[in-house]
């Protein structure tokens, strides 16, 4: 049980890793750089709203409403390794509501950072390593990307 917690807990160090990795990656693939990476720091409103109020409620609708209810319909089912339906599905969905706000290859790409807060919502059967990720990631995002 101590080793399986172990490797859960490096799982969710690399999963904080890949936050910087993958905005910088995609900044580099599309050639999309911040204007002023420190914009968000002098707006104390959109600091809050982008970097804690946003990513808690989405994590509360999504992760802990949409993907629980899916999962109880689905009798947490898995389609592979570790990926449940809900997780999936709720991804999916995570995704399409991202086309509103976002360039659509951003939202497109949202998919995987939500199967990653959908994976470590079910192994730590809670919500709260999610929404810490979650609100990591959009501090990384809007920080190294822009608005």
């Amino acid at each position: 049980m101590q080793k399986e917690k172990l490797s859960l807990h490096i799982q969710y160090g690399a999963a904080v890793i890949a936050a910087p990795v993958f905005c910088l990656l995609y900044s580099e693939i599309f050639q999309h750089k911040a204007d002023d990476i420190y914009w968000l720091l002098s707006d104390g409103k959109s600091l809050f709203f982008l970097i804690f109020l946003y990513p808690l409620i989405e994590e509360l609708a999504f992760r802990g409403v949409i993907q629980e209810y899916i999962d109880q319909n689905t009798k947490q089912r898995r389609l592979f390794l570790s990926l449940s339906i809900a997780n999936l599905l709720t991804s999916i969905l995570f995704a399409l509501m991202h086309f509103v706000h976002h360039e659509p290859i951003w939202a497109i790409l949202t998919f995987f950072p939500s199967l990653v807060f959908g994976y470590f919502k079910e192994r730590y059967a809670q919500i709260a390593p999610s929404i810490v990720l979650h609100m990591f990631y959009n501090l990384c995002y809007f920080s190294l990307i822009g608005n």
